[in-house]
């Protein structure tokens, strides 16, 4: 590999946007559509295919004569999808939220890395090494629980950020008021990387009548009163209070 790669992205979504910028002056890169027929650059190194996940072994088959290396991102997809494509192949997977427009630091964002072979392996540990990015090994199975682990972490919690923000909306607030109380929350996960013992709340002090008070505020919303009753209950039962009680008037 040549000491400035060539490099093309394709897909023009978050993933590929951001990588994309993040490569901008560190080498040759050129972002392309993923759409239609592909076209890349002469003397392309690596193509990363930034796609869906249901996407990815079609855009493959699309590069079937291509002798540089193949890989694309995601979290989930195995690498053999990209077997169509017939050349070296990898997984190239930044463990992140993409968001257009937010500014990232790909220093403190682990990329993981699955290989075909000694080439392609080669070939993805320079572009984590161009982004200035920290690479791990990972392979299928490793990455499909790392992809499990953040939805838990990131994409479900974020779900909770939108429902306290609208029972505050209720009230004339929004979640502006517990952004203090969620980053003392994280930074307490930063310090200890033991979030079972950062845990807090009525549910880990086996506070049951103040779970039932919440859970009869919640009554005219029952979708959020059964998230709230399944990890209240989860809480409980890792907090050592056994089973829970936390039937309610309404029957919850």
């Amino acid at each position: 590999m040549k000491d400035r790669p060539r490099i093309a992205v394709l897909g023009k979504g978050n993933v590929g946007s951001h990588l994309a910028k993040a490569l901008e002056g560190k080498a040759d890169v050129t972002l392309i559509s993923s759409r239609g027929d592909i076209d890349l650059p002469g003397d392309t190194d690596v193509c990363l295919i930034c796609v869906k996940d249901d996407a990815i072994a079609e855009v493959a088959s699309k590069l079937n004569g291509f002798r540089g290396v193949v890989a694309h991102t995601s979290g989930s997809v195995p690498m053999s999808a990209l077997e169509p494509a017939g050349c070296s192949h990898g997984v190239f997977y930044p463990l992140q939220t993409f968001s257009k427009g937010v500014a990232l630091d790909y220093a403190s964002i682990p990329i993981f890395i699955e290989a075909s072979d000694e080439r392609a392996q080669h070939a993805l540990e320079g572009v984590a090494d161009a982004m200035g990015a920290v690479w791990h090994p990972a392979d299928s199975a490793t990455r499909r629980k790392l992809h499990l682990a953040s939805v838990f972490a990131c994409n479900f919690t974020n779900r909770l950020y939108a429902i306290a923000d609208k029972l505050l909306r209720e009230e004339g607030t929004g979640i502006g008021v517990l952004m203090p109380l969620i980053g003392e929350t994280v930074r307490k996960l930063g310090e200890t990387l033991d979030p079972e013992a950062s845990q807090t709340g009525p549910a880990s002090r086996g506070d049951n009548e103040v779970v039932r008070r919440h859970l009869d505020m919640l009554s005219s919303n029952p979708q959020a009163a059964e998230i709230y009753s399944l990890l209240s209950a989860d809480i409980y039962r890792a907090s050592g209070h056994g089973e829970p009680d936390f039937q309610t008037d309404n029957d919850i």
